[in-house]
C-alpha cells in the first residue's frame, strides 16, 4: 500500500537539511557572580558619559555611583562621581540666577523653569525652593529682601501700612519680633488683600473678627473657631470667616499627608469661595500621590520576596497613569529582569522571550538576556528543525509536523520548517486518500 514511501523518505533526505548545536547551558555565565558584576563596569561607564553627554547629570551620577559599587577602581570611579557633582552644583546655581534675573523682568514662567531645573538637579536646594514655594504657592505668598536696618515692625509699615501686623513678618519667618534683620534676608509675606471699608455692624463684638483673624495668622485655628461660634452665625463677615477657618483647616491636613483627613473640611466651604478650587486640586494631587506611594510600597515588597510578576503588574499599572514616575519605571526595568532571568533558568525561554520585549533599552542587564535568550532559542529551533526531520524519515509525519512548529514558535522566522509543514499536511492528505 505505501510502496512510494521509502522513496519520498529519500528524496526528504536529500532536500531538507538544517544544523542543530550543542545546547550549551548560559546559565552560569548569567550566574557568574562578581565576574559578571564586574564585566558590567565598563557598559555603564559608557552609558554615564553618553548621559552626561546629554545634560542628564542626575541619571550620569546615578550610573558612576552603580560603578561605584561594582567596580576594582574606586578612586577614579570617585574622581567622575565628584566631578559631576560640581558640575551640578555649578547648573543649579546657573538656574538659579537665571531664575532671579527673569524675575527681575517680571518673567513669571521663564523665572519658575529655571528654577524647577535647579531642583530637578538638586531637589535639596532651599533657595530654589524657597521661591517656588513664595512665588509660585496655590496660596498667596510674597517674597522681599529686607533692607539695612529693617525689623518686623518696619516691614510691616512697609508692606501692610500697619506697625501691628508686625508678628505677622515674624511668624512666617520664624523671626524674633523686634530684632534688626540682616540686609537681603530673604522674607516670605503672606498677600493681604486691601478691601474697601464697610459699615460697622452695630449688633457685631467690636474686636471679635480682629481677635480671630489674629489667631487666624498664628495658626491657632482651634481658638480662632471657638472666637467665630460665639459671633453672630447670620453676619457675613463671620460666615467669610468660619469658611477661612475650615479652608485652613483643610490645607494643613493636605500639606501635612493626610488628604483622607481635609475632606470633610472642604465639604463645609462653599463652592466659589476663594481658595477652595486650590485646595480642591492640591486634595486630588495628594490622594493620587498616596496612592501612587503605596502601590509602589507594594511592588517593592513583592519585589524584595522574589515575586517578581506581581511586582511588574503593579509597576506596569503604575507606568500608565503615570509615566514620569522615575522610581516606578526603574524598579519595574529591574523586576522584568529578575523575572526574565528566573525564567531563563528554569529552561522557561519562551516565558524569557515575552518578558523581555518590553525591556528598557537602557538597561544593559536587559538587554544582554534578551540576546542570550535569542540565541538560545534559535538553537532550540535547529534542534526542532532536526528532530522533525527524523520523525519524517521515519514516516511519523504528525511527529514531523509538531517538532516543526515548535520550530517556528522558537524561531518564527524559520522558512524552511514552515516549508515542510505544508508539504507534510498535503502528503498527509494524499495518503488518506488512498484506496
Amino acid at each position: 500500500m505505501r510502496h512510494w514511501l521509502p522513496a519520498l523518505a529519500l528524496m526528504a533526505t536529500v532536500t531538507l537539511c538544517g544544523c542543530a548545536g550543542m545546547v550549551d547551558s548560559v546559565s552560569d555565565f548569567m550566574r557568574a557572580g562578581p565576574w559578571w558584576t564586574a564585566a558590567q563596569a565598563g557598559t555603564i561607564s559608557s552609558r554615564a558619559r553618553e548621559l552626561e553627554a546629554h545634560g542628564e547629570l542626575s541619571k550620569a551620577l546615578d550610573h558612576w555611583r552603580m560603578v561605584d559599587r561594582i567596580t576594582v577602581d574606586h578612586a577614579a570611579v570617585r574622581r567622575e562621581i565628584a566631578r559631576i557633582q560640581s558640575r551640578i552644583a555649578e547648573a543649579v546655581n546657573v538656574h538659579y540666577q537665571n531664575g532671579l534675573a527673569e524675575l527681575g523682568k517680571k518673567n513669571q514662567t521663564a523665572a519658575r523653569n529655571h528654577f524647577l531645573a535647579a531642583l530637578r538637579l538638586d531637589p535639596a536646594f532651599q533657595p530654589a525652593l524657597i521661591q517656588i514655594n513664595a512665588r509660585f504657592s496655590t496660596f498667596p505668598l510674597a517674597a522681599r529682601l529686607s533692607a539695612p536696618g529693617d525689623r518686623p515692625s518696619t516691614v510691616a509699615e512697609k508692606v501692610f501700612d500697619d506697625k501691628e501686623k508686625a508678628f505677622l513678618v515674624a511668624w512666617f519667618n520664624d523671626l524674633p519680633v523686634d530684632e534688626v534683620m540682616t540686609p537681603d534676608t530673604l522674607l516670605i509675606l503672606p498677600k493681604l488683600e486691601k478691601t474697601p471699608p464697610q459699615k460697622a455692624h452695630t449688633k457685631k463684638p467690636p474686636n471679635r473678627l480682629a481677635e480671630a483673624n489674629a489667631r487666624l495668622a498664628e495658626n491657632d485655628l482651634d481658638g480662632a473657631l471657638a472666637i467665630v461660634e460665639q459671633a453672630d452665625p447670620d453676619d457675613p463677615d463671620v460666615k467669610a470667616m468660619l469658611h477661612a477657618i475650615r479652608l485652613k483647616q483643610a490645607t494643613t491636613q493636605i500639606e501635612a499627608g493626610r488628604p483622607e483627613a481635609a475632606r470633610p473640611y472642604l465639604a463645609m466651604v462653599p463652592d466659589g469661595f476663594a481658595g477652595k478650587d486650590a485646595a480642591l486640586e492640591a486634595l486630588q494631587a495628594a490622594l493620587q500621590r498616596q496612592q501612587t506611594s503605596l502601590v509602589l510600597e507594594k511592588a517593592r515588597a513583592h519585589f524584595d520576596q522574589g515575586e517578581y510578576r506581581q511586582s511588574l503588574d503593579l509597576l506596569e499599572t503604575l507606568q500608565k497613569d503615570g509615566p514620569e514616575n522615575i522610581a516606578a519605571r526603574d524598579l519595574a526595568a529591574e523586576a522584568r529582569y529578575r523575572l526574565a532571568l528566573d525564567h531563563f533558568d528554569h529552561q522557561r525561554f519562551l516565558e524569557a522571550r515575552d518578558v523581555l520585549k518590553k525591556a528598557d533599552e537602557s538597561h544593559e542587564a536587559s538587554m544582554a538576556l534578551k540576546e542570550t535568550v535569542r540565541a538560545r532559542l534559535l538553537e532550540l529551533a535547529q534542534i526542532h528543525y532536526r528532530n522533525g526531520v527524523k520523525h519524517f524519515i521515519n514516516e511519523d509525519l504528525k511527529s514531523a509536523i509538531t517538532d516543526w512548529e515548535k520550530a517556528l514558535i522558537c524561531n518564527p522566522d524559520h522558512e524552511k520548517a514552515r516549508e515542510n509543514i505544508d508539504n507534510a499536511r498535503r502528503l498527509m492528505q494524499k495518503v488518506e486518500t488512498l484506496p
